[in-house]
């Protein structure tokens, strides 16, 4: 656990780089190049597409911030000022892909783009948006798991929210309050190694000449199917008000429908080369 990644003086001025902060910011940076470098290699104007790219990913935070609202009500309305702040806290992923989404449609539509080859072209920048979200969320030690006994749990350090939990839940009972914190399940490294996996196997996808779509919805079902079992690994933080059946309801569904347009993807891209 690293939550300050670097600090330094600057003019006089010291100058604090957070871990969580940092690798979000790097996230926003990254993913839309990526995903513009692997669209121009699939034969698709870059500079076009980052524009298209960087569109999405704007509507895609904004759509995260509003989905936030619904499911952790609590952390709003402790301080209202937090919905429209501009702290790295209080966004959904799965809020901001949607709108991203839909933005991307819609944008690929008025500039004359293939909306299923740029979905594709995607997946590399979702990939590598989650490793480096997750990686801020591990040095930070939030988002962390339950206790467990297998030999991968980690242990973070005293002050941590693993601590803070298992303390306030009285896992730990009085020795918490000495330092012992017990290992939880690593959801963070989970997750990206989830996202890379299920990245490779899009990329094999699209290598295989798959129609286009295929790539992408099946990362996009693997990735959803992940988050789900992942989720009943992770803590429930105290500031979520969404019932603890939203999530796998809104997993199942979403999956759901995107199982349906890869039979669709897959039969029109048979038929196409027939």
């Amino acid at each position: 656990m690293r939550p300050v990644l670097l600090a330094f003086s600057l003019g006089g001025r010291e100058i604090v780089l957070g871990s969580y902060s940092t690798f979000y910011t790097l996230a926003w940076l990254i993913a839309p190049i990526v995903g513009a470098w692997v669209a121009s290699r699939r034969g698709l104007p870059g500079r076009r597409v980052w524009a298209l790219y960087a569109l999405a990913l704007a509507a895609g935070i904004v759509g995260a911030r509003v989905f936030d609202l619904f499911i952790a009500g609590r952390f709003y309305a402790e301080d209202p000022s937090r919905i429209w702040g501009l702290s790295f806290q209080g966004f959904s992923l799965y809020g901001g892909l949607m709108i991203a989404t839909f933005a991307g449609i819609a944008l690929a539509r008025i500039w004359h783009l293939p909306v299923w080859r740029l979905a594709d072209s995607a997946v590399p920048a979702l990939a590598v948006g989650v490793v480096l979200m997750r990686t801020g969320c591990f040095l930070r030690g939030c988002c962390s798991g339950l206790v467990t006994d297998l030999p991968w749990g980690v242990t973070f350090p005293m002050g941590s929210p693993a601590w803070s939990q298992q303390l306030l839940s009285g896992t730990t009972g009085i020795f918490g309050f000495m330092g012992l914190v017990k290992p939880v399940h690593p959801t963070q490294l989970y997750e990206m190694l989830g996202a890379v996996l299920l990245a490779a196997l899009a990329l094999w996808l699209m290598h295989r000449h798959a129609a286009d779509g295929v790539a992408f919805l099946a990362f996009g079902i693997g990735f959803t199917l992940f988050r789900l079992g992942n989720g009943f690994l992770r803590i429930r933080q105290e500031v979520i008000t969404a019932p603890a059946w939203f999530y796998p309801v809104f997993y199942l569904a979403l999956a759901a429908v995107m199982v349906g347009l890869l039979v669709w993807r897959a039969r029109t891209g048979r038929t196409a080369a027939e």
